[in-house]
Parts: structure tokens; C-alpha cells; sequence
């Protein structure tokens, strides 16, 4: 779908708008972009771009709202007239940055960060999941009449691993449950540490004692199935494992693999290897899914989305 800037223009530069839903929350977005003359064409599959699809759908645009699709080298070497990448998010490893630079390319991202709106989304499911909310939801609603019951969150560890600013927010939220919160990166922020006491642990010290565990890391070669059949078996028998970063971040086949045998409580994912999602784990009982919401908090998202069109302007204006 392609949106035509100002009547009686004829609008030379054109963008791609790649996240779905954007502007859900506020049109001001599309406004300022329209006020630039821009043609304007939008992601109508209503899901993250794959290779083949980024080139053939950004093949004539000079900028792009990018989401989390990936622009590998192979995909910025055929984006021969794009000149902006301009992320709706704080990172960029889903971006060739070293190949991108050397074709001219700039690179924005967002200074707003989804930190208080992914970990709240954390504390949603984690409750959500061991109270059994949506389950008994469904129940009720389908005449069924069923008290379940659950743990507390109250006093449990938590370990979470990757302690950004996702991370440590999360932890605030935390101490407030009493939990005892183990950290694990592979910086260490002393300071914030000893002032919120908060564990710094190694992985397998982490894994062996966390009864929850939160995963906020970025994705490269290092990270990826960082969460594999053999971390996930130093896990406790009863561990809750939440994923709200990357879908790679988890070997899915061995974490269905381990909760279908019970050495899990659970898992609460809300990002995938593959989106939308159509894999084995819908068919588990002991796994809440959500379809990739970490940033969608109605202020988060507008500030964010504001804030990546600004810059796409400001890009294509100094072009």
C-alpha cells in the first residue's frame, strides 16, 4: 500500500514503514511524513519482512522505519537507493552495521527505551502464569467453574540474565515482591548492584538456583541458542523460563523437548525464531505465548514511533 504525500506535489523520495501496526497509537507519524512529500508504502503482510521480501519491497525506497527484520549484507547490497535505516528500538543487531556504513548508509535508533513497558510485560506473564489468570479466564467463560491454584512470586529468585536497562528495571520491579534477583552479564555495574542488592552470578550458578528466569540479551553469533538443551537441564525441575528479547535466543526444539518431559514448570515467550509463531509449543499446556508485544505500551510505543520518523526526516534532509 503506498500513501501519497501533499496534493499538487510530486513526491520524489520514498519510504518503507516496516513495523506492523504502526501509527496505531497516534498519527502524528504519518502526518510529519506526508508534510515532507514523501511517498509513503506500508508492511501489509502484518508481520516481520524476511529476506526476499525486504528487497522486494524496499527495492525503490530511499529510507525505512526498519522493525526487527534482519538486513543482512546480502539484503543492503540490493537495497541499491536506500540511504536512512531508522530503527522503531534501541538496537541494531538485526543490522550489518560494519556493510551498511560502507554503502553510505545511515543509521538511527530510537533514544526512548522500552524498558518500563517490556518489564512490566514480564511481571504480567510471570504473575499471569503462575496464578493461572487467562486459564481460569477461560474456564469461567466457558461455563466452567474451576479454583486453581498457584505459587506466590513473593520471595522466589529470579534470575536474569542480560542486566541492561530491560534487565535492571525488571529488578526494581522485583525487589518489591521480595524477591532475591541473581544477575548475569558480562559486565558487572557494581554500583547499581550494591545499592539494590542484587547478586551478580555466574551462568550455572544462576540457572541452578533461579526458581524464574528472565532472558534480556541482545542477539549475535555468541548469544544465539545461548539457551540450549544443556543450560536448560541445569535448570530446577520447577524453573519458570521467560523470554521477552529474541526469539534465538532459545533452542526451541530442546526447550519443548524439556517441557513436554516435565524437567520445566514452564515458559512464558513472547518473541520466536520464526513470527508469527505456528510451532509445536502451541499445542503445550505449561507455555504462555504472546505475539511480540514487549513494546507495545501505548506511551512507550507512540514516543518511539515519533522519535524514529523524526529521524528518517532528519536523514533524508541532509541527503
Amino acid at each position: 500500500m503506498i500513501l501519497q504525500g501533499l496534493k499538487g506535489t510530486e513526491p520524489e523520495i520514498k519510504v518503507y514503514n516496516s513495523p506492523t501496526n504502526f501509527c496505531e497509537f497516534s498519527k502524528e507519524p504519518y502526518v510529519l511524513l506526508k508534510k515532507q512529500s514523501f511517498i509513503i508504502k506500508k508492511n501489509l503482510l502484518g508481520r516481520k519482512l524476511y529476506n526476499e521480501e525486504i528487497i522486494k519491497e524496499l527495492s525503490d525506497c530511499d529510507g525505512v522505519i526498519a522493525g526487527t527484520e534482519i538486513y543482512t549484507k546480502e539484503v543492503i547490497k540490493n537495497l541499491t537507493k536506500l540511504k536512512v535505516i531508522s530503527r522503531l528500538g534501541v538496537g541494531t543487531d538485526n543490522i550489518d552495521l560494519d556493510y551498511a556504513y560502507t554503502k553510505g548508509i545511515k543509521i538511527f535508533t530510537t533514544k526512548t527505551r522500552p524498558s518500563e513497558a517490556v518489564a512490566e510485560l514480564v511481571l504480567a506473564l510471570i504473575l499471569n502464569f503462575l496464578r493461572n489468570v487467562n486459564i481460569s479466564n477461560s474456564d469461567l467463560k466457558n461455563g466452567i467453574w474451576k479454583k486453581r491454584s498457584g505459587p506466590l512470586l513473593s520471595k522466589k529468585t529470579v534470575g536474569i540474565i542480560g542486566f541492561g536497562h530491560i534487565g535492571k528495571h525488571l529488578a526494581l520491579i522485583l525487589k518489591g515482591f521480595n524477591c532475591r534477583v541473581l544477575a548475569y552479564d558480562k559486565i558487572e555495574d557494581k554500583l547499581f548492584n550494591k545499592e539494590n542488592d542484587i547478586l551478580f552470578a555466574d551462568i550455572n550458578e544462576l540457572l541452578n538456583q533461579s526458581d524464574i528466569i528472565s532472558l534480556h540479551l541482545n542477539l549475535n553469533e555468541k548469544t544465539h541458542h545461548f539457551i540450549d538443551h544443556q543450560k536448560i537441564s541445569l535448570m530446577k525441575s520447577n524453573c519458570l523460563l521467560v523470554n521477552t528479547s529474541r526469539g534465538e535466543i532459545i533452542d526451541e526444539l530442546a526447550l519443548h523437548n524439556h517441557l513436554v518431559n516435565g524437567h520445566l514448570m514452564g515458559a512464558c515467550l513472547d518473541v520466536f525464531e520464526k513470527e508469527p509463531y505456528e510451532g509445536r509449543l502451541l499445542k503445550l499446556d505449561n507455555v504462555l505465548l504472546t505475539p511480540h508485544i514487549g513494546s507495545y505500551a501505548n506511551e512507550t510505543r507512540i514516543k518511539m514511533e515519533l522519535e524514529a520518523t523524526n529521524n528518517l526526516i532528519k536523514g533524508l534532509a541532509s541527503e
